[in-house]
């Protein structure tokens, strides 16, 4: 075969290969109409926090699933809904990590990222006393995890003080070493359909990562 055909057919492949990518990875705007009408059916009350069941949430990674997102674009959903409304929900650690045997929760960033080993519950939405965050990630113990950018040294308490569409920012409680440096993780941003961006201070560019959608074990 010529080379400029093999070149020809070398770009159709990447194309091709491109485009299913990216139909397998649709995004938080996507997903939101189909998340709200799921928590519309919930009795979320104003001023409360709601505790998500176990049932209720296998049927949001169910969701998750079907709309082709990763966790994060499911909390920037639930978030978007919940917060203007003054709703606060929490999930309950020991429920995600039963889902493992069934599902895969978006690879071993996203799990470490969230802690999901040491994970006892994780509060989002409207801040319903002075010391709520709109994420707020509650671990068992202080740990340190690597997450490329570096090794990442968790509080019992970590999240972000504020999440917008494809956006967590104002990160607190996490530390991250590299080299001679240890410096605050800042923020979290969503630049593209299952893919992220690790802001990390005093370290000029993010990391950007592939942060797979929930998907369910053969």
């Amino acid at each position: 075969m010529p080379i400029i055909q093999r070149l020809l057919l070398l770009s159709f492949i990447s194309l091709t290969i491109v485009s299913l990518t990216a139909q397998n990875r649709l995004g938080a705007d996507h997903a939101e109409p189909a998340v709200r009408s799921y928590l519309e059916g919930i009795p979320l009350t104003v001023n409360t926090l709601y505790r998500f069941s176990e049932k209720e949430t296998g049927e949001l990674v169910e969701l998750a699933r079907v709309e082709k997102i990763n966790v994060f674009e499911l909390i920037d959903c639930i978030v978007r809904y919940a917060k203007p409304r003054r709703f606060r929900v929490s999930l309950q650690g020991s429920y995600i990590r039963d889902l493992q045997s069934t599902y895969n929760l978006g690879g071993q960033r996203v799990l470490t990222i969230l802690s999901i080993e040491t994970l006892q519950f994780l509060e989002a939405g409207y801040r319903l006393t002075g010391d709520d965050r709109d994420m707020d990630v509650y671990i068992s113990e202080e740990r340190e995890a690597y997450i490329e950018i570096g090794t990442a040294r968790y509080n019992t308490r970590f999240g972000f003080d504020s999440v917008s569409p494809l956006s967590f920012s104002g990160a607190y409680g996490i530390m991250v070493k590299k080299l001679f440096i240890t410096t605050p993780l800042e923020r979290l941003e969503l630049f593209s359909p299952g893919k992220g961006a690790i802001y990390v201070k005093a370290i000029s560019r993010p990391k950007r990562w592939n942060l797979d959608v929930v998907t369910k074990l053969k």
